[in-house]
């Protein structure tokens, strides 16, 4: 979806969860962009502004790790995060 409906989405998803409840969230690591690459649109940010995104909305990071694991980074094109409601 469009970053600019990023902030509130997850704070209605922040809303639905119960007091402790986990999110977790797998996106395309890159560089600050975003649009379509075929048929899917994607926000390709870096983990600092997917950090900035969940944590205004309220959200404590559990964990942040690159995918597939074993690789170097440069092949490790999936950011994946666990984030709990506090």
């Amino acid at each position: 979806m469009p970053s600019g409906h990023l902030p509130r989405v997850l704070r209605e998803l922040a809303d639905t969860l119960v007091p402790g409840g986990v999110v977790f969230c797998s996106n395309p690591r890159g560089d600050d962009r975003e649009g379509w690459s075929g048929d899917r649109y994607g926000c390709y940010f870096d983990v600092e502004r997917w950090r900035a995104l969940f944590t205004a909305a309220c959200f404590v990071e559990i964990n942040c790790y690159y995918r597939p694991a074993g690789r170097p980074r440069r092949e490790q094109p999936w950011l994946a995060m666990t984030w709990r409601k506090p």
